[in-house]
Formats: C-alpha cells, structure tokens, sequence
C-alpha cells in the first residue's frame, strides 16, 4: 500500500517487530500510526491499513471484522509467518478475500540477545500435543534454513524428542531439495541438538531463580520489557542492550543486590572522579561520558527497583512454601502433611489457575504409577467446584498433553501423540544426578540445586563428567578419561560441543519421553579434515529448543559455556514459564 498507512498490529507480534525494526523506520515506510489488533483502527480517519497478525482461526475473524468496518479503504493482510490454505479459507468465508491484499510476513528468525533467537512460534506446545496442528514444524525448519544459509549446514543433527525428531528430518528433506544433498558445511556451529519441550515438563513448571527468570515469573517480559506499576503502565526495557542488565540477568537472585551495590559504588566513583579533572581534554574526555552514566544511573535505578519488588515475592510465605513443594517432589521424597494441607489450602482459596495447576502437575509427573485414581479424582473435584465446571476442558487438555494425567489412562485414538507418561523421572534424576548441592560453579544454581533436564542432556554429549553421580559409577566410563572433580573444573582443558553421541545411554533415554536421534549430515570423513584444517572444532553448537525453553535453561547453558569454554546458542519457539506453558490448556469461558 502506497502512501500514509496505519499498522494493525497482533499483540503476540509486538515485541519481535519491536526487536527487527524501528517505528521511525516504519515511518519513513508511511506508517503513520500503530493500533492492535484487539483495538482496531476505531474511528481513526486513515488512507490505507496493514494488518500483521498470526494465521490463527480467531485472529483472521477478527481482522475480517475490522475489513468490513472499513469497506471502500485500501487493506492488505500480512500472514505470519506464512499464507496458508486455512488462511485464505477462513478470509473467503468471512466474504473478505476480495477486499484485501493477502500475502505473508516471515518473522521467523528474531534476536533477543547475542546468543539467542527466538524462531517465533509462541503456543506451538498446545498446538501439537492438544491440537494436533504441525505446520508450526515447518515454520521453524524454514528459520533454521535461514540460519544455515549464513553460517553453512549444521554437520550433525543429534537429539531428543518425537518432534524434535520431525524437524531433523525436516531440515534433511528441505536440504535436499535445497541443494541435492550437497553445500557446505558449518564452520561455525560442531551440530544441532534439536530438544522437545515434552521430553522434560518439570523444569519449566518450577519457580526460576535467576534474575531473568524471576522478573518473568513475578511480572512476566513481553516484548523485550517488564511492564510495572498500576495496570502495567510503566515498562522497563530487559534487552541485551542495557549493560546493568546483562551483568546481572543470568545471577542467582541471592547474589544480585550484591551486584547492584558494587556497579552503584563504581558509578559513583565515576562521577566524583569529575572534580580530579584538571585540563580541557580530562573535563572534555568526562562530557563525552555523561550521557553514557546518566543512562546507566537510570538503568540502575530501575533494576534497583524491580529488584526490590521480586524480594518482596520471595520473602512472602507462599513463595517459600512453594518452592519447598517443588524441591521435595524432585528430590523424590513425599510430601509432608504440612505440604498437602497447603495445596488443599490454594485450592479452596481459589488461587490463580496456572499457580496451583503447576503444583498438581509437577506431583503428577513425579509421582507416575504412584499417584492413585482417588487422589485425581478428589483433584479433578475440587478445581472444577472452585473454578467450575468448564475447566473439564482443561483437566481434559492437561492430560492429553501428559502433564495431569490420570492413573488409568484411556488408549483411545487421538489426533495428536501425547508426551510418554514420565514414570521413571527418579531413576533419571539418579542417573543424570539431576539433583546437587546448590553450588555456584554447576549450572544446577538455576534451580537451586536441580539441573534442568535438557540441559543435563547437552552436558551428556559434551561427554561433561557433572553428569556422573557417585551412586551411578556405571556411567562413568562413558564420560571422559579424564575425570575432573566440581571444584578442579577450571584447571581442565576447555572442552564442550557434541562430543559423543546417546550411545551407552539406551536406558536412561529410554525413560524420557520421546525418540533419539543422531544423524550426521557431512560423511564423517570430510568432518575430519574440515576439523583437522580448522585446527580445532567449531566454537559453537546450536541448542534448539522446540516448544519453548525458559529464561532459567538460558542462563544454565550460559553458565555452561562458560565451565567448557564452547559457546553454545540459543534458538527456541519461545521464552516461557510456568504459567506461559499452561494458560494456553486453560479453557476460558
């Protein structure tokens, strides 16, 4: 569309456009104004309107709407992240098709940090676990392929997963048709590890303990910001752009008032260092710095802030009693009475949805076999008396999804396969030793003392010896010669990436949900002489997560590639927790 325009925009795609371009940019484009989708144009006078909205049934009705409210002014609608059959079904049904311009908006490789992207697939859990729906596969192989044509063709695909599995072969099949097999391989990136977000429900069911993390369970982060204050009026930006917030987004939250209190005291210095200024070029040198500390002290400000009101959530007796739950059903031990009268105590108070369906799935998944059907069924009562009764509907989602399902689990078709039931979580948490001291040098400080599942899976192929546990010895074999201890790790030779494979690992993959897959896509022959001509391995390894990760698992890997001096980079659907993983099962009236 020609000319001066207005942009409709779709809520969920606000903070990745955000993230690729800027309004003034928008505005040299003739963008005049900015409306979402919900809102719509209104009884704003406009020459011409674009609609950017997810091709989802509901969103394409609603653009319809808005299309005929404004007959007789030019319209286009961009589909992200690619026009379909439905799309244009739904558009033609709605008696619109003709009306608009249809066409499709790839936004599909956006990034949020220097060592994240974000693939753009928000929902994509539900959609194929409850749905059924697997176009949204196709939609991150498409931004893989992306990322492969700047950097080469990822020389292995290893992983975990059934639909992790699916986008390996997808990325193949879409290779081939490519290139016919050939092109040439990374030098950039040693493999994929592709991981389904169904192979470990725990881990973005627990309360994150990361700086990040905690903002984004306590505010939640949209569109690159924490929105604070009355009716989220205000919003402070969590980009990798802001310096304050990246030296401390990836600290356990014990240690970031630390943190705060020493780049306070360095600020400080900095601006008294201004009266030791003596000649024109010192004061000049001091200037040209002002705008820089002045944007610092606000940054500081804020995260002070912010900081104060996540303290404030943890030091409350729920939080504590919560995050108690959660570290006693990991740890394998029984809930104490004191533990189920505070969950039957969320229960009649009516507590959030999402806040105490994350408790009764996490007892779910950690007690498998163990949980009786009168137990679930005492469960299923009290959430639908005192939510009501729609929420059969989510109950229903919950368990197709393999997050609460009942003991005595139907075998009936379904249109979609659900996630294996996780009855051998304790002799996995053995195996991996998933559960340590709480020590800050392991990527386990996320969770206070739990490592994130996924996560202990890269460190299986990076052969890592934090893997073995004393009670397992029999792994450790499979793990490097030379075994390192926790506190030596730093006197060891950096190493990391994929370095072995699932082999000798059958039977503790056997209990996580979900196929395993190596598959190279270089003849290990030329992989050799293209390492041997490097003189070393790739520096980096592409960790995709595929139904989301959360801000937890990022600082975990990041912590990781610190400890085995191989960077690893992030590439995930999207960035969720707890209530994010959930509120799409919940049925709303």
């Amino acid at each position: 569309i020609r000319g001066a325009k207005a942009l409709v925009l779709d809520r969920d795609l606000s903070g990745a456009l955000s993230a690729v371009v800027e309004f003034a940019v928008l505005k040299e484009h003739g963008v005049e104004k900015i409306f979402l989708l919900e809102t719509g144009v209104g009884d704003a006078p406009v020459q011409g309107v674009v609609y950017l909205v997810q091709g989802q049934v509901g969103k394409l009705r609603a653009v319809a709407a808005q299309v005929r409210a404004l007959s007789g002014t030019e319209q286009a609608v961009q589909v992200v992240p690619r026009r379909t059959l439905l799309s244009e079904r739904v558009l033609e049904e709605e008696g619109v098709l003709g009306d608009v311009r249809l066409g499709e908006f790839r936004l599909d490789a956006v990034p949020l940090a220097e060592d994240v992207v974000s693939l753009e697939q928000p929902g994509l859990f539900k959609a194929l676990y409850v749905d059924g729906d697997f176009s949204g596969i196709a939609g991150i192989a498409r931004g893989l392929m992306r990322l492969q044509g700047l950097w080469g063709f990822f020389p292995r695909l290893v992983g975990k997963g059934d639909y992790a599995q699916v986008l390996a072969q997808s990325l193949k099949r879409l290779r081939a048709e490519a290139t016919g097999g050939a092109g040439a391989m990374s030098s950039m990136f040693d493999a994929a590890v592709l991981l389904d977000r169904a192979a470990d429900l725990t881990t973005p069911l627990l309360t994150q303990l990361t700086y990040e993390g905690l903002l984004s369970e306590v505010f939640g982060i949209a569109g690159g910001a924490v929105a604070t204050g009355e009716g989220g009026r205000s919003r402070v930006s969590v980009r990798g752009d802001d310096a304050v917030y990246t030296a401390i987004r990836d600290a356990g939250f014990a240690d970031v008032g630390a943190a705060l209190s020493a780049m306070t005291q360095q600020l400080q210095t900095t601006y008294e260092s201004r009266h030791s200024a003596r000649t024109v070029q010192e004061i000049r040198r001091f200037v040209g710095r002002l705008g820089g500390l002045q944007a610092e002290h606000q940054a500081l400000k804020a995260h002070v802030a912010l900081a104060e009101a996540v303290q404030k959530r943890t030091q409350t007796d729920d939080f504590a009693a919560t995050l108690e739950i959660e570290q006693t059903l990991v740890g394998g031990d029984d809930l104490h009475a004191g533990q189920r009268a505070h969950i039957e105590r969320m229960l009649a108070l009516g507590d959030p949805h999402a806040h105490i369906l994350r408790l009764l799935c996490l007892c779910a998944l950690w007690r498998g076999a163990a949980l009786k059907q009168k137990q679930y069924d005492a469960w299923y009562d009290e959430i639908t008396a005192a939510f009501g009764h729609h929420h059969a509907i989510t109950l229903a989602n919950l368990a197709r999804a393999g997050l609460l399902a009942p003991p005595a689990r139907s075998s009936g078709a379904a249109s979609a396969p659900a996630p294996a039931p996780a009855s051998g979580l304790g002799f996995v948490r053995r195996a991996l030793n998933l559960v340590v001291a709480d020590d800050a040098d392991d990527v386990a400080y996320a969770y206070a003392g739990y490592v994130p599942l996924l996560v202990r899976l890269v460190q299986v192929l990076a052969q890592d010896p934090a893997v073995h546990s004393p009670a397992s010895s029999r792994y450790a074999a499979l793990l490097r010669p030379l075994e390192r201890t926790r506190s030596s790790r730093e006197t060891q030779q950096p190493g990391g990436g994929v370095r072995g494979g699932w082999a000798g690992w059958e039977d503790v993959l056997a209990a996580v949900p979900g196929a395993s897959f190596d598959e190279p896509q270089a003849p290990p022959s030329a992989l050799g002489r293209s390492e041997r001509a490097l003189g070393e391995k790739p520096p980096a390894t592409l960790v995709v997560f595929v139904g989301g990760c959360t801000s937890a698992e990022i600082s975990a890997l990041r912590r990781l590639s610190q400890l085995h001096g191989h960077r690893y980079v992030v590439a995930t659907t999207e960035v969720l927790n707890g209530n994010a993983l959930l509120d799409p099962l919940i049925h709303h009236k």
